[in-house]
């Protein structure tokens, strides 16, 4: 089996090493506890204005604080938009006027543009999903202009398989026209040369592509699709070259942090030139909605937690962003309609593309009607936790209600309230 060593030139350091020199652990206790004193007292989850007044700090002190010191210096992350663009001190006005109760809308949005795809992976989070629906240009260019009445900064456009709407430079050029930031995720199919200069000129900012073993044989099989795994890191390379921010999105397993894959895309990254990697928790939806049995456990939380705190002590490779790390409780929590919300292709609204519950569909109400509504139902007005497809609790409250076999999303306000 082909391994993501036999890609690079640079010998794979194991984590013996100190976190100085690798950095995939950290053994720093005392600048852990400041951190997490910061983020307990003054984060997103428990104070207002908190959200926009840490938007406002790493913007002020970008460079000199480990979150931005290194590897995108221009950006906190992929997910919100870059320093001193309009589009970033929107994201802090909207936060303003969120935490107020006012008309201020989410930092970020992930669109479904289409459920098309030319693969078939195990994972997949659209199952159960119809394959029709999918909204002409002129009525996705309307919710994206809705988006950004609602101050939305990023605009991620998904799938299905985005790059199969011909019509995908339009979008990401309404995105723009719209003082948004326009990115993709991809399974890097379509990601020739040609494609990704068409998109560049076209407005697009970020590129993320899916990678779900670093192992060629193994990421071809889950997606079944041969030669997805060369593909993808060609598409990666075009990117880079084409001077685009590109990212690695993956996700965990049990299997895959005993196997330390989160340790070995950071290398694949690093070879790469990707700005960023992002590891999302396996999460029981789509076609795993029943799986519960694959959620990670607690001493696989922390391995993934340390691995994103790890890398303040690094001085090169990918920013590392990881789920379990991000949605702790002390850190930030479930973004779940409160930083985000998600559209399928074929209109409804969901808290995120995990979720399969929806308050409506965009091609009967506004945006902005659904989004009120999201906001106010007695599950989301409430203080953020974990994320809440992975809460046993929530899972057994709205999860397990949903029928059997039905379409997904399911509507939200047909689960019956304890």
């Amino acid at each position: 089996m082909t391994h993501v060593d036999d890609l690079t030139d640079k010998h794979f350091v194991g984590e013996s090493e100190p976190a100085c020199g690798n950095g995939f652990a950290i053994n720093r206790p005392p600048l852990r506890r400041l951190r997490r004193f910061f983020y307990r007292n003054l984060g997103p989850p428990k104070m207002p204005l908190s959200f926009s007044l840490g938007c406002f700090v790493v913007s002020a002190f970008r460079g000199r604080i480990p979150f931005t010191k290194y590897a995108s210096p221009g950006h906190y992350t992929f997910y919100i938009p870059p320093f001193g663009t309009e589009a970033y001190r929107r994201v802090m006005r909207a936060g303003v006027r969120r935490d107020l109760h006012m008309a201020g809308g989410p930092a970020a949005v992930t669109f479904a543009v289409t459920a098309r795809c030319p693969c078939s992976c195990y994972h997949c989070s659209a199952h159960r999903r119809p394959a029709d629906g999918e909204m002409d240009t002129g009525l996705a260019k309307d919710v994206i202009r809705q988006c950004a009445d609602m101050m939305v900064g990023t605009i991620v456009l998904t799938g299905g398989e985005p790059m199969m709407r011909e019509d995908l430079p339009e979008l990401i050029s309404q995105v723009g026209t719209c003082d948004a930031i326009p990115q993709i995720f991809t399974s890097g199919y379509f990601l020739d040369r040609e494609r990704t200069r068409e998109l560049k000129e076209a407005g697009l900012k970020v590129v993320f592509v899916s990678l779900d073993s670093p192992d060629v044989e193994e990421h071809d099989r889950t997606r079944d699709v041969e030669g997805l795994f060369e593909r993808a890191c060609e598409g990666i390379r075009y990117s880079v070259d084409e001077g685009m921010s590109v990212g690695i999105s993956t996700f965990a397993t049990h299997e895959s942090v005993a196997r330390k894959y989160h340790e070995r895309f950071f290398r694949l990254g690093e070879r790469l030139g990707v700005s960023e990697l992002t590891i999302f928790d396996v999460t029981p939806t789509g076609k795993m909605l029943e799986r519960e049995d694959l959620l990670l456990t607690p001493e696989e939380h922390r391995v993934l937690s340390e691995l994103q705190e790890g890398q303040y002590a690094r001085k090169s490779g990918p920013k590392v962003v990881t789920m379990s790390y991000v949605n702790e409780t002390d850190i930030i929590g479930c973004f779940g309609a409160k930083f985000q919300l998600h559209i399928t292709h074929d209109g409804f609204v969901t808290p995120c593309d995990f979720t399969p519950l929806h308050f409506g569909n965009v091609k009967e109400e506004t945006l902005r009607v659904i989004w009120n509504r999201m906001r106010v139902h007695p599950e989301y007005r409430k203080k953020t936790v974990p994320c809440r497809m992975q809460d046993p609790e929530f899972r057994r409250r709205y999860i397990h209600k949903i029928p059997p076999d039905v379409p997904l999303p399911y509507p939200m306000d047909r689960i019956p309230m304890e």
